[in-house]
């Protein structure tokens, strides 16, 4: 007996990354996650297109930035954001294809980031075929049902740039998981998952620290270089290179916007965004940590089996210290620490079967043949009642909807939206605008601007897309700390802003003006803004702390 149990224990303590596996039980496994990869995400769409001008509002400013530049318009010129143009680039295909098939920017933006998840998965697919042979290419697939769960979640962050960038990196990550095998990967998969990953990583600059943080374990566990000279990783840098290297390119006026007014200005007043640490640990995303802290341990204890687990964790940690330097409590930065923690604790759980103690049934031999035999159990049953279960929850949620007829919007042909996914302020701009006209939003967030312009496929009426650049200046200017050479700088920065306000009312004659009363009325300070500069308007309405004016004609 006590022979057996040191035999079980032997085999448990192998590297499981690398152990042999039927090549034909491998490709079965992955055929059945690869299914329910593929149901998952079209049962996504299948939500979003429930949700036709569903959109948030960050989501939607980068949509209607990206249509803005297919028209001529020069950012940090002709529109302002704070987030280089990257963030911009990304969102011409949904423009294209809105305009295409007719169909509504915020369904054209479901269906591609919808496009983009299935894209990410068959990637992964295609990099884990190469690894058939190995117990690698089971706990790859265990991670793409984690990456799968994690992605069918996503409403309200569903297209942000950061769940752009975990979809995008999620088949770099396993890819590079195979690479520090040695397991031999074609080169064109390699390719093309490094393009994609380089797009990501370049969105934001903190995304190649987190990116850095998996190198870093298996180096430390390999001691080796080559993996860092391949294909992929070159890949990479060459798009990174060549975004950096478009700058040169760009329209003087919009590096001289962006470098020396839009940049000076976020740096100098990013604390206006900042919260505790402690309250943004604690309070919203108290579980998320706890699942990244249940994780890591699982990830050590596991750590002589695979190198898998803890790569991710590391991925997931670099991730949250990223979240809790930033100081801000927006759930957008916690999306790669959740992404992580799901795939990490599925690579756990199929890791788990193999320190079970199986021999006392008799059921230990192979163990890793009962691993993939348990994960095609798991993808085809397990799987199948999820998303049963989510089926009925979207159903339930139908029946109980306020429908919207889309013919009130311009797109009779798409049928019924959904009520609820209209801005507050639909109704009125329905009522005292036409589509095609100018609207402007003076408010310290994107939205109700955002997705509301998209919504009613009005123009913008200012340079400025939403009013936040105004309260940041004024943030900056009661700095005690500030120096009076710096204080009058950011005072003739304020003035510029609100005299570009002034010269873009006069231009576009806005149908609309959307301000918010609180903190724009401490914003404006000794400027009359509504009584001078908005003269010719009268108040519609007031309605969440927004006055809502309507031009004189």
């Amino acid at each position: 007996m006590a022979q057996a149990v040191d035999e079980v224990q032997r085999q448990a303590a192998k590297d499981v990354d690398n152990q042999p596996v039927s090549s034909d039980l491998s490709i079965v496994v992955l055929l059945a996650v690869g299914a329910l990869s593929l149901v998952a995400v079209l049962s996504g769409l299948h939500w979003w297109l429930w949700h036709p001008m569903l959109i948030f509002c960050d989501q939607g400013l980068y949509v209607h930035m990206a249509q803005l530049l297919l028209e001529g318009k020069v950012p940090y010129v002709d529109m302002f954001d704070v987030n280089p143009p990257l963030a911009i680039y990304i969102q011409i295909l949904p423009v294209l294809l809105s305009r295409l098939f007719h169909m509504p920017l915020p369904l054209s933006f479901s269906i591609y980031v919808c496009a983009l998840e299935l894209l990410s998965c068959c990637l992964v697919l295609w990099v884990l075929v190469a690894a058939r042979r190995t117990g690698a290419a089971i706990l790859g697939a265990s991670a793409l049902l984690g990456f799968v769960y994690y992605n069918h979640l996503q409403r309200m962050d569903f297209g942000q740039r950061e769940h752009i960038f975990c979809i995008v990196y999620a088949p770099f990550l396993l890819l590079r998981y195979l690479r520090w095998q040695g397991i031999t990967i074609g080169r064109w998969p390699c390719i093309a998952v490094g393009v994609i990953a380089g797009i990501g990583l370049a969105l934001k600059p903190h995304f190649m620290l987190m990116a850095c943080a998996p190198e870093i374990v298996w180096w430390l566990r390999t001691r080796q270089s080559k993996p860092l000279l391949a294909p992929e990783v070159l890949s990479v840098v060459a798009v990174v290179a060549i975004y950096l290297f478009h700058f040169i390119f760009l329209p003087p006026q919009e590096l001289q916007a962006f470098f020396n007014f839009v940049v000076p200005i976020y740096k100098e007043g990013y604390e206006y965004y900042v919260t505790s640490p402690i309250f943004n640990m604690a309070s919203f995303w108290r579980i998320d940590f706890l699942l990244l802290a249940l994780a890591s341990v699982l990830a050590l204890v596991l750590a002589r089996l695979s190198s898998l687990p803890l790569a991710i964790c590391a991925f997931s940690f670099m991730s949250a210290v990223v979240f809790v330097l930033a100081g801000q409590a927006w759930s957008c930065h916690m999306i790669a620490v959740r992404m992580g923690n799901s795939m990490a604790l599925a690579v756990e759980a199929a890791l788990l079967y193999q320190v079970l103690p199986l021999h006392l049934v008799g059921l230990g031999r192979p163990k890793l043949a009962g691993m993939a035999a348990s994960l095609f159990a798991v993808a085809i049953i397990g799987g199948g009642m999820y998303l049963n279960a989510a089926k009925v929850v979207e159903n339930e949620e139908f029946l109980n909807r306020q429908p919207y007829p889309l013919v009130q919007v311009g797109y009779p042909e798409w049928g019924m939206g959904a009520a609820d996914d209209m801005e507050n302020f639909v109704a009125s701009c329905l009522e005292h605008s036409s589509k095609g006209d100018s609207i402007l939003f003076i408010c310290a967030s994107m939205a109700p601007g955002y997705p509301m312009l998209l919504q009613m496929e009005r123009k913008p009426g200012s340079r400025f897309l939403h009013g936040m650049m105004l309260p940041i200046l004024s943030f900056i200017i009661d700095r005690p700390d500030l120096s009076a050479k710096a204080r009058e700088r950011f005072k003739g920065y304020k003035k510029q802003v609100i005299d570009w306000y002034s010269e873009d009312i006069k231009k576009n004659r806005p149908k609309l003006i959307y301000i918010q009363d609180n903190p724009m009325s401490w914003v404006f300070g000794d400027v009359d803004f509504i009584n001078t500069i908005m003269s010719n308007y009268k108040k519609l309405e007031e309605r969440n702390g927004i006055s809502v004016y309507k031009r004189n004609d």
